[in-house]
């Protein structure tokens, strides 16, 4: 029973789903299925006011004594009965949760429920209040100040680590992070259960920071990393539970992977999770192009993104029982109102394109070797038509069906993914992102009130990047703020829906979406303002959430640094634990005194960073001379805090390439495509490492990875790629790879793009076998290939190189194509004869007669040799004729010039031989 009302709270069901369970209604209804009930209702806070233990207020309040006393709480409450303790961390977190992140707030006093306190002691609760949310301090960054009921956060995660038996981490300096060990045995259930909301009650501990750091990070990786996590819980159920209840439990599972990944900066690794979640729930969609009209005048359709998505239908239906309850409590979706724009943009049907257009683009699409339908990308992309799945061919693109809870979030995520991923304020991104949006909000049916809120707030941050979508864009992200209802006191924005009993809805999915606090949403508006200029209404912002360091920072990126330098002074004043100030500071004075003290009262990692840095390059005034010595140093000290900054570990592994230090350079290398596995420059500095230890064949595997991985078709890479294969003697990865250089090159450099020794150790190698002579000899691949590239991508790529047309020569005469081969040699006769200097530049006249004589020998050996046509044909019937031609117009041209030279008496000779 235990197993099977966890699974529900997990999925976040809803009331009507825990009653009509047929295996739970045969069970006598007890403490713990009411308390569930309770929790999925969004009533979570009168669980806490069950609790009728205390923890006691310490003689000297500080955080370590603070701690102890809820600690010893914990303890208590574990010894006595664990599930109902796993039960309490649950309702805390969650009432954590719904005062902080989804709203309405509760009508709770939380010290007065955890602690042994008067009701009206406002003094000490106050100070209870300052030291728990400094308790929440992580590597020098501190908590957001203005946290409501940081004890609840706390309480819950000593019970969760008691409840795990995993070493906490409050008051605690340690080393190495303490990775806790998932395991499959069913037995284990409740235990996995437990580590599953500690992964969660950790991820909503870090969103209270200003980054990432400390072991938080790495222990909710590792748990959600495991799917032994899920294995064990859904083998625990009950045998005759529903197939769609384990499903789902799955497939949050590997929501909330993607969504650690994003929280903790391993962006990169939410790719193959989305790509599992997307074959599970069997969600079809697909980006592509369709033409569209914008305006309300437009007479004709232009080119436009669009997401077309289908929900499987048995997860669409029974996504949500209490779809038909949740129509109304959405936020409100401003209209545009524009005397220009439509509210949305009007498709036309696919496939509606002209023919002619379609066969142009598929002929573009097949040049550049793309693939038609891209399905391993974070959007899956349909390059031509028939290349969209055939469901999805038949949607309307304007009115398309409604898609199940969990594929809209699939569809955030992969926003939120794309956004850590690409450049800032790339239009190209922008309008994928915009369609991503569009997908979700335009869509008829109910509506989840988190999903359609944060789509609301990502198509706001789209439109408030452009002018005349502006004004709808700063509106809705006022009423998204104040429909939080949490420590609003005067709205802007009219409220007209009844938050009663919509906390339940708000709560179903927090925990697969990335958090936004009300705190960051207010930052984020005021970023906006920023962005625009208004910097007064920014700083206002900053000011009333009381931060301190983002309105510094504010300053700072508008050239005031003195008002800057006065805010995080005040700060450090009132806060002199606050290690981010002392950093900020740094950053803003170039001190490394400053970044010292900030490492030194909080281990905090950005000022390691910043003094990796400024030794790395000292700013010229400093009077600091490099030093590598040093700036590996603090990096080292960075990474040994906090190992999963793939940016700090880049760094550091170029300044180990840069001063020789290859082992270290390897290691850190190592460590980011440990993080980052799409990165092609890490593994091509990774393979530089090697190479320089003498490990070729680790180098190669590392160039091999790197070029696959490469979207930017970086021509150093295949270079270097060339060159560790020649030295290995791979020569198929050789080919390749000048075939590839070629592609990459020849636009811009031409023939030089062309490695000519490269080139004919490549053709000696062909040569050194016989060319099959019969049709039961098959040629290799390798032969093949290197046919190809010479016989057929080299002459489109020469102008005026004859060398390579002799190397292309040798190519046809071993293949006993004598025509060919002779064919070449007047090419590069041609080629050579055709260069400005041969009449001022002796060398070149040399050269000439050099090549000249070459192709009176071609004449002479190959042109009474059987031509192509067969017996009877002459590959040149006349060559007599020609070489006499040849070195006539050569002396032609000479006269002048070279009348008398060792080259002229050479011509004289050649033509008095023949």
């Amino acid at each position: 029973m235990e197993a099977l009302l966890h699974s529900y709270l997990l999925l976040a069901a809803s009331p009507e789903e825990l009653a009509q369970d047929t295996y739970l209604n045969c069970e006598q209804k007890n403490q713990y299925y009411n308390i569930t009930a309770a929790i999925l209702s969004g009533n979570s806070y009168t669980v806490l006011q069950e609790l009728d233990q205390h923890a006691s207020i310490p003689s000297e309040i500080n955080e370590s004594s603070i701690i102890n006393s809820l600690s010893k709480l914990a303890d208590e409450l574990v010894i006595q009965d664990n599930k109902l303790s796993l039960l309490f961390s649950i309702a805390s977190l969650q009432t954590f949760i719904q005062n902080n992140y989804t709203g309405p707030s509760t009508p709770i006093n939380s010290l007065e429920i955890l602690f042994d306190i008067e009701s009206n002691d406002a003094k000490i609760k106050s100070l209870l209040n300052e030291t728990l949310v400094s308790s929440l301090t992580v590597a020098g960054q501190t908590s957001y100040g203005l946290v409501d009921h940081p004890v609840l956060l706390i309480f819950s995660l000593l019970l969760l680590e008691r409840l795990t038996n995993q070493q906490t981490l409050f008051n605690t300096v340690l080393d190495d992070t303490p990775i806790p060990t998932i395991s499959k045995d069913k037995d284990n259930y409740l235990l996995n259960i437990a580590h599953w909301w500690r992964a969660r009650a950790l991820m909503t501990h870090i969103s209270l920071l200003a980054e990432p750091s400390g072991h938080q990070p790495s222990i909710a990786a590792s748990i959600l990393e495991s799917i032994d996590l899920v294995h064990s819980i859904s083998s625990s159920l009950p045998t005759d539970t529903p197939e769609n209840l384990k499903k789902k439990l799955y497939v949050i599972y590997y929501l909330e992977n993607t969504k650690c990944s994003l929280i903790i900066n391993t962006e990169h690794l939410c790719l193959p999770s989305l790509i599992k979640v997307k074959k599970l729930t069997n969600f079809k969609f697909v980006l592509t192009g369709a033409r569209a009209k914008r305006t309300k005048f437009q007479q004709t359709a232009h080119s436009g993104l669009i997401i077309l998505a289908e929900s499987f239908e048995n997860m669409a239906k029974k996504s949500n029982i209490t779809d038909s309850n949740t129509v109304e409590q959405t936020p409100e979706n401003f209209d545009l109102n524009s005397d220009l724009l439509l509210e949305k943009p009007f498709f036309e049907s696919i496939g509606s394109e002209p023919l002619d257009e379609q066969i142009v683009k598929k002929q573009k699409a097949n040049i550049s070797g793309d693939e038609g339908l891209l399905d391993d990308k974070i959007l899956p992309l349909a390059i031509r038509q028939e290349n969209i799945p055939r469901e999805l061919q038949v949607l309307d693109p304007n009115n398309q069906p409604k898609l199940s809870d969990y594929d809209e979030i699939q569809l955030l995520l992969r926003l939120y993914t794309i956004r850590q991923t690409t450049p800032a304020k790339d239009p190209l991104v922008e309008e994928e992102l915009s369609a991503i949006v569009s997908r979700i909000l335009y869509q008829n049916g109910s509506k989840n009130w988190t999903i359609f809120s944060r789509s609301l707030w990502e198509r706001s941050i789209i439109e408030t990047a452009k002018a005349k979508t502006i004004e709808r864009g700063l509106l809705q992200m006022q009423s998204l703020v104040e429909e939080l209802g949490l420590k609003i006191s005067t709205r802007l924005v009219p409220q007209n829906v009844d938050e009663t009993g919509s906390s339940e809805v708000r709560m179903k999915y927090i925990h697969q979406l990335p958090f936004l606090a009300r705190w960051d949403l207010d930052a984020m508006l005021a970023e906006k303002y920023m962005s625009l200029g208004v910097l007064r209404s920014a700083v206002e912002i900053y000011e009333r959430l009381e931060m301190a360091c983002e309105a510094a920072l504010c300053y700072a990126a508008v050239g005031e640094e003195s008002q800057a330098e006065q805010i995080l002074l005040k700060r450090i004043k009132n806060h002199p634990r606050d290690a981010r100030a002392y950093s900020i500071l740094g950053d803003i004075k170039q001190d490394p005194a400053l970044w010292e003290k900030a490492w030194e009262i909080g281990k905090y990692v950005n000022a390691k960073n910043s003094l990796g840095r400024y030794y790395y390059k000292p700013p010229k005034n400093s009077g600091v001379t490099q030093d590598f010595s040093l700036a590996l140093k603090h990096l080292n000290d960075s990474l040994r805090q906090y190992t999963l900054n793939f940016e700090t570990w880049y760094f550091y592994g170029c300044i180990g390439l840069e001063c020789g230090k290859m082992q270290l350079a390897a290691e850190a290398f190592s460590r980011c495509v440990s993080l980052d596995d799409t990165n092609a420059m890490a593994w091509s500095n990774l393979s530089a490492a090697y190479v320089n230890q003498g490990k070729l064949k680790e180098a190669f595997s590392c160039l091999n990875r790197a070029t696959r991985t490469d979207s930017q078709k970086n021509w150093r890479i295949w270079e270097n790629y060339m060159i560790v294969a020649f030295k290995l003697r791979e020569w198929d990865e050789v080919l390749l790879s000048c075939k590839k250089l070629i592609d990459i090159n020849k636009d811009r450099a031409g023939e030089g793009a062309i490695d000519l020794p490269i080139v004919e150790k490549l053709v000696e190698i062909l040569v050194s076998s016989d060319y099959p002579k019969d049709d039961e000899t098959k040629l290799t691949y390798f032969q093949k290939s290197c046919i190809d590239f010479i016989c057929n991508q080299l002459p489109a790529v020469i102008t005026n190189n004859g060398r390579i047309w002799r190397v292309i020569s040798k190519v046809e005469l071993w293949r006993n194509k004598p025509w060919n081969a002779l064919d070449c040699y007047e090419k590069a006769f041609r080629a050579q004869s055709h260069n400005p200097d041969l009449e001022i530049n002796e060398d070149v006249w040399n050269d000439t007669i050099d090549s000249c004589e070459e192709l009176i020998a071609a004449y002479e050996s190959l042109g009474e040799r059987e031509g192509r046509h067969g017996k009877g044909s002459f590959v040149c019937k006349d060559w007599k004729y020609k070489s006499r031609s040849t070195i006539k117009s050569l002396m032609s041209r000479g006269k002048n010039n070279w009348d008398g030279t060792e080259g002229w008496e050479r011509l004289v000779e050649m033509r008095s031989q023949i």
